[in-house]
């Protein structure tokens, strides 16, 4: 069973970093998303995985393997 992100690492910041993606802490901040919980929580919903996507392109996250990486961590697949 993959490791949640909440189970992995302490916050968004920690994750971006161990994921070499530390280009997108300033925005994480700026948009207060910084709380593995709530990346988690908006992932889990029915269609969440889309909309934890749309977000990160609203956050400037604009390289489309960036936010693949980003989501696969936040759901435990990375």
């Amino acid at each position: 069973m993959p490791l949640r992100a909440s189970a992995r690492w302490r916050d968004a910041t920690e994750m971006l970093r161990d994921l070499d993606l530390p280009q997108y802490i300033a925005q994480f901040e700026e948009e207060e998303m910084t709380s593995l919980s709530l990346l988690e929580d908006i992932a889990s919903r029915a269609d969440g995985e889309r909309e934890l996507v749309e977000a990160l392109k609203e956050m400037g996250v604009k390289k489309m393997g960036h936010r693949q990486a980003i989501v696969g961590a936040v759901l435990g697949r990375v």
